[in-house]
């Protein structure tokens, strides 16, 4: 932090005190601890959907709203919440963000109509925001390979979240007797997350002295909602419908506008001054291409898993419960990747490490789109993608933490997390839109010509990140933070 930058107030006194020594790795963690619930709570939900539909009576395709809200509510959060952080404190915040969830999640079980359902999953939308003040928390007390390893343990609890809740949300279902009181579970975790947060996670101690843009707020979610409702209606009527052509002009100007008011507000919502920036623009970029690989394979994998081969001349004809497994090899291997970073940034350093990341990442949907006939195949593909995936979700925040100015990491994390969620969320409407273009003659499924395509866009993403980063790199030796 420069001498020219103020701090509000002293430091939270409630809670936990300031952690010194090895008191910081009992912070660390309780905040893993907090992490590994976030993805419980992400991965816990797809499984019960079906059950949930039919019990609100709710359809397929309505159903992909419970999913496009939470990304919506998600993408605004971040910044917000990060802002938020960067002013007030990221402990406090992230409690606030605990409750939040709490709430919705609670909503959801509660909700006797669908329109009540989404609302709670609005109100989870700060989930998205946990690692971004999480992040903020370690960068506060460590610097160095320390803070590298701890990002990578939050990455890591986070893809362990994932494979955990996606294999027990169904059998609870069954232990439990009944959808609903499943639905539960995330509110008791969530809950518990929050007296965690609030009595042994230090408060930071760095903050910054700027107005929170509301307006730009607003901007973004109407930008965001326009763009993404429109991408909906050109998978389900054609991009030639003219509604859909409608939304996305109205969304792209919208956007326009919200990237004009952000460069010349006092204190923006999201500094854009970080996609230009030498040295954060690259990875900003990388990271969009990496929630459109992230984000748009996963339904495409499951479907492509449970299709019988018999009808469909592809797939594998899995049960629930099988592709369960498969899908947890994936996020098992994530795991790894994650929780690996730190020590491999060590030794090969942040560059080298996500060239690593990137080219396994490349190399497994490569495959995929190549050599799909057999299970085999499938499961080495998913390994690669599954370690070069969770490489790059310890990767990414933590180069971008580290070249991000002391005092404003929370912006840069969220930033990079918006990003992300803004790439996965683009990423699922394309990935509906290019699956319903290749159609077999049987009953309107997709051919295999279509899954071939969306891995093959997902391998070249990886790829064009990648060309991205090293072009960055071979014009400087070493990232410069932005300048304040």
């Amino acid at each position: 932090m420069t001498s020219s930058t103020p701090r509000l107030g002293r430091p939270a006194t409630s809670g936990a005190k300031a952690p010194a020594g090895s008191n910081l790795r009992s912070a660390v963690g309780f905040l893993i601890c907090v992490e590994l619930v976030s993805g419980m709570v992400q991965g816990f939900y797809p499984p019960l959907l079906a059950g949930f539909g039919t019990e609100l009576h709710v359809g397929a395709g309505p159903l992909n709203w419970f999913s496009s809200v939470h990304l919506l509510a998600a993408a605004v959060s971040v910044p917000v919440f990060a802002a938020l952080g960067d002013r007030f404190g990221h402990r406090r915040l992230l409690s606030v963000a605990v409750w939040s969830v709490a709430a919705g999640a609670l909503l959801v079980v509660l909700a006797p109509v669908y329109p009540l359902a989404l609302l709670g999953r609005v109100l989870q939308g700060p989930l998205a925001a946990w690692i971004a003040l999480e992040i903020a928390l370690v960068r506060d007390k460590a610097t160095g390979p320390a803070a590298n390893r701890a990002i990578g343990w939050l990455a890591g609890a986070l893809t362990a979240g994932l494979v955990l809740g996606g294999l027990v949300s169904g059998p609870l279902e069954e232990l439990l007797g009944g959808v609903r009181p499943a639905l539960a579970v995330p509110v008791v975790l969530t809950a518990a997350c929050g007296l965690v947060t609030k009595f042994l996670i230090p408060e930071s101690s760095v903050r910054t002295v700027r107005k929170i843009d509301w307006t730009g707020a607003a901007g973004l979610s109407a930008a965001l909602a326009l763009v993404l409702l429109g991408l909906s209606q050109a998978g389900r009527a054609g991009w030639g419908s003219p509604t859909a052509l409608a939304t996305l002009v109205a969304g792209a100007v919208v956007l326009a506008a919200w990237v004009w008011w952000e460069r010349r507000t006092p204190g923006p919502l999201v500094d854009t001054r970080m996609f230009t920036s030498r040295a954060m623009w690259p990875a900003m970029a990388a990271t969009l291409l990496f929630g459109v690989c992230f984000f748009g394979n996963q339904v495409p994998l499951v479907t492509f898993l449970a299709a019988k081969p018999a009808a469909a001349r592809y797939g594998f004809g899995l049960s629930a419960q099988s592709i369960s497994l498969v899908v947890a090899l994936n996020f098992l291997a994530a795991v790894a990747g994650s929780a690996g970073y730190g020590r491999l940034a060590t030794l090969a350093g942040p560059r080298g490490v996500l060239a690593i990341d990137i080219g396994l990442s490349a190399a497994g949907f490569l495959s995929m789109a190549l050599l799909h006939a057999t299970i085999g195949a499938v499961l080495g593909a998913l390994v690669a993608t599954g370690l070069g995936m969770g490489l790059l979700l310890g990767g990414l925040p933590a180069y971008i933490s580290g070249a991000a100015p002391k005092d404003r990491v929370g912006i840069a994390s969220g930033t990079y997390s918006t990003v992300k969620v803004l790439g996965g969320s683009v990423a699922t409407a394309v990935v509906g839109t290019l699956l319903s273009s290749f159609l077999s003659g049987g009953a309107g499924a997709p051919a295999e010509t279509g899954y071939t395509v969306v891995w093959s866009v997902c391998a070249g993403c990886a790829a064009l990140g990648l060309l991205v980063l090293a072009a960055a790199w071979a014009r400087r030796e070493e990232p410069e933070p932005i300048e304040k």
